[in-house]
């Protein structure tokens, strides 16, 4: 197994959402406000962080140059295609939203010191939507993580299983070996 930039950036990208999922929960836990806002102004900065390095994951798998696969059931390539996209399609909903909950919050993001421009005007009934489905996003986006995660293994196990078969099935049969009487 070779080394692959566009699976260890997309993991990364897990993480960093994992990370700032577990900052929020933190964040919403603390009572006092300085200290408050420091956390959840990293849970801003990892969310951010994890749309640059999806979109880094994105141009490296674009690059990467795959070996042909071993024969999988034809379900597994269909589902592991299926979960990807829409891992995918949340990974990237995800931090928009939540700079878009900003905007309507009235505040700016900001992206390690650098101030982003708002989405949106402020709203208090897009705020309340937008708060439902950030929160819902982030276990959403872990669910699918650990489903794309055991989709890959499986495939990883069915393509092993497959090689030790094509081994068998290729290997030189063992010379028998005939004794003559009273040799």
């Amino acid at each position: 197994m070779r080394w692959q930039w566009g699976r260890t950036l997309f993991w990364t990208t897990i993480g960093l959402v994992a990370g700032s999922f577990v900052l929020a929960l933190v964040g919403e836990e603390i009572s006092s406000t300085r200290v408050r806002e420091q956390i959840l102004n990293w849970h801003e900065w990892l969310g951010l962080l994890s749309l640059l390095t999806l979109i880094a994951t994105l141009i490296a798998q674009w690059f990467d140059k795959h070996p042909a696969s071993l024969p999988l059931p034809l379900w597994l390539p269909w589902l592991r295609g299926a979960v990807g996209v829409f891992l995918y399609v949340l990974l990237v909903l995800q931090p928009l939203s939540g700079w878009l909950l900003a905007s309507h919050e009235g505040t700016l993001a900001s992206f390690f010191g650098w101030m982003l421009p708002p989405l949106a005007s402020p709203s208090g009934t897009l705020a309340h939507y937008g708060y439902v489905y950030h929160g819902l996003g982030g276990v959403l986006i872990l669910l699918i993580s650990a489903l794309n995660l055991r989709l890959n293994l499986t495939a990883y196990v069915f393509s092993l299983v497959a090689s030790v078969r094509r081994r068998r099935r290729t290997a030189p049969e063992a010379k028998k070996r005939t004794y003559r009487d009273g040799a």
